[in-house]
């Protein structure tokens, strides 16, 4: 790849959102509504065509050479230790570079691509609120920050990007922030992610402060390829964080899921993104389904190398993804808020995806990453205009009978729900089960967890299809819902697209005798993410295959058993295991749980600390002080004579004292 062409090119990606973002918000808002309409969404599409012509230019090459470091300035060097010692032979060296590879451009595509047609969906959707401006200067801030976590090739300004993406997002979850849930959900999101940043932050330190070179020398690095070159498998193999499965290893696999965790909505600090459907439904699309959650899973495939070093670790990631999966799906069962089944969808496959990553099986995760954007942005965005439809409303409940006044919109959710379920043949059938089935032959616990994400299927078919027949079918329960009507062609251009792309992406993975588009998906990524070290055997592959398309197809069957026989004029609860409903009902007590172990006994110690602590201690040691200065003062007073005879005299008598300390020095 040609260095100067491709920092041309990556230029380009990272400073048109940058640009928007601040023209638009150096302006104050000052800009022409339609200067913005035009400018959110094009800065971001004109990304994605520069992103478009990095892939091409990578293709052009052989796999060995498709990846390319850009330095675009020097920002920190600096020498590590001193003396002669060998950690003053390592240089800290911090510079603003990129890492082009298959990976990262992947990313970028997902970014600006997803993100463009969210975009220019928004300009439909907002176009009514008095801060739009605004709207889409957060936007293109978001996609900035998203471009700079991927494309960085150093722990500083992957670090950075990481904590952007938390502001980002914290500004967009609260932005009608007149509204005090909304900004609650705001600060739940950030703080979480905080929680996350501080794991990846800590083994960020680990990493500098241990790796070492073959000959045993430390490095000193954050360069991002020197660690990869350094950790795993590979042709300069060797233990640069200590030996495979060792304490430091691990360690730092487990930090860095914790910033994965956080970002991505895993267990145990997955509460805040059923919360962030406060923000506005093209926010959703954008951060919650389509980029931010999935940072978690770019991290653990970035990383890699590390994570084939550290096995424990790596099952931790498996069971803490495929657990969540389970979890979320089971409570989006039972959830009215069309958008928070749609969130807790989200969470479900993305830990699928954490569990694809976690055994091993990093081009299936990923691959997974690039079919759920496309569809679950496709479920977000017609979501979006079923509320706008019908004044804001987001119950199921008060919907019903829009399949005949919403024909497109309904046709494209329908789509999307297949591919979200893994229907043959819908993106999801192809990401899906190929994760599964590497999870098969990969995973820890075989085939104990393989079952738990094939019973994620069910849950999964059940709880979109049911938003599907509750929403869409039946007569309408509202007067909004009678007389709604389809979306206007910005918005709804957007969605037919990305039903087309949820319908096809799926064939990315399949090389029709070297014709597939990148010839496989899992061929694409081989030279930055490899192959798994075990692949299923046609017999367990198809066997596998069937059993999940069986299941996704029952979870309908049950939707259709529980819903298609009557007009819906309610929700069922089920007479049997009423406390199983209200179990999902109440997402698992979570949040009722960190409520009465976390926040209340906190609070309690601050009241405590307000009531006894300040006022009897912190209050009476500043009297104290405040009173033995008066006092002091007061004493020094009564030398304030005003007669001259008195300051004569006190200064005759320390005259004196002086001249004899001075004497006897001398003598």
């Amino acid at each position: 790849m040609n260095p100067t062409f491709t920092l041309v090119l990556a230029a380009i990606v990272l400073g048109l959102p940058t640009a928007g973002f601040l023209v638009n918000a150096l302006t104050f808002g000052k800009l022409p509504k339609a200067v913005v309409a035009w400018m959110g969404p094009g800065v971001v599409l004109g990304s994605f065509v520069a992103a478009v012509v990095a892939l091409v230019a990578m293709m052009s090459r052989p796999p060995s050479d498709r990846g390319i470091t850009i330095v675009f300035w020097h920002w920190l060097n600096a020498s590590v230790g001193s003396g002669g010692g060998v950690a003053a032979q390592a240089g800290l060296n911090a510079n603003f570079s990129v890492r082009i590879d298959p990976l990262s451009v992947l990313m970028m595509l997902v970014i600006t691509g997803i993100g463009g047609l969210i975009h220019v969906y928004s300009v439909g959707y907002m176009d009514h609120d008095r801060s739009f401006n605004r709207f889409f200067a957060y936007m293109n801030l978001f996609v900035t920050s998203m471009l700079v976590l991927v494309m960085s090739n150093t722990l500083v300004f992957l670090i950075i990007g990481w904590a952007m993406v938390a502001f980002a997002s914290y500004a967009l979850i609260a932005f009608w922030y007149e509204r005090k849930s909304a900004v609650v959900a705001g600060r739940k999101a950030f703080v979480t992610q905080v929680i996350g940043d501080v794991g990846l932050v800590l083994a960020a330190f680990l990493i500098f402060l241990n790796l070492r070179g073959p000959s045993g020398r430390l490095l000193h690095t954050v360069n991002m390829q020197t660690i990869f070159d350094n950790v795993g498998p590979g042709a300069h193999f060797h233990q640069g964080l200590g030996p495979v499965g060792g304490g430091m290893v691990t360690a730092i696999g487990i930090l860095l899921f914790l910033g994965a965790a956080a970002k991505s909505a895993q267990w145990p600090l997955h509460t805040w993104l059923p919360d962030a459907m406060e923000g506005p439904t093209p926010v959703s699309a954008l951060i919650h389904a389509a980029t931010m959650v999935t940072a978690g899973v770019y991290l653990v495939a970035r990383f890699h190398p590390i994570y084939q070093q550290a096995p424990i670790a790596a099952s931790l990631v498996a069971a803490i993804g495929i657990g969540t999966a389970l979890m979320a799906g089971f409570i989006g069962c039972t959830q009215y808020d069309i958008k928070r089944v749609i969130a807790y969808s989200t969470m479900s496959q993305i830990g699928l995806m954490i569990f694809a990553v976690g055994v091993g099986a990093y081009s299936a995760g990923m691959f997974q990453l690039v079919a759920h954007a496309c569809f679950k942005a496709l479920l977000f965005l017609a979501a979006g205009n079923v509320i706008h439809a019908i004044n804001d409303e987001q119950d199921i409940r008060a919907m019903g009978g829009l399949s005949q006044r919403m024909k497109w919109t309904f046709a494209c959710f329908t789509v999307g729900a297949l591919a979200l379920s893994g229907i043959p043949f819908f993106a999801g059938f192809f990401s899906k089960e190929e994760l599964l089935s590497n999870g098969l032959a990969l995973g820890p616990a075989v085939p104990w967890l393989w079952l738990v994400g094939v019973t994620v299927n069910v849950l999964t078919s059940f709880y979109i299809f049911r938003v599907v027949w509750v929403a869409f079918k039946g007569e309408p329960r509202s007067e909004a819902a009678a007389h709604a009507h389809e979306a206007p062609p910005v918005m709804l251009i957007p969605v037919v697209v990305l039903a087309g792309l949820a319908a096809v992406v799926g064939f990315l993975n399949i090389d029709f005798a070297g014709f597939a588009p990148v010839t496989g998906f899992t061929s694409f990524l081989r030279p930055v993410l490899g192959v798994p070290s075990h692949q299923p055997s046609d017999l367990v592959g198809g066997l596998a295959l069937l059993a999940g398309v069986v299941l996704s197809l029952g979870g309908v069957g049950i939707v259709w058993a529980v819903y298609g026989k009557a007009v819906i004029s309610r929700e069922l609860v089920p007479r049997r295991l009423p406390w199983l409903y209200q179990l999902s009902y109440n997402r698992c007590y979570w949040d009722e749980l960190y409520d009465y172990t976390l926040v209340r006994p906190v609070a309690a110690l601050a009241r405590g600390v307000r009531t006894i602590l300040e006022p009897d201690v912190v209050d009476a040691a500043v009297a104290g002080v405040r009173d033995a200065i008066a006092t002091l003062a007061d004493d020094f007073r009564t030398f304030q004579t005003g007669f001259l005879k008195d300051y004569a005299l006190v200064f005759f008598f320390f005259a004196l004292v002086g001249l004899v300390v001075l004497g006897l020095r001398l003598t």
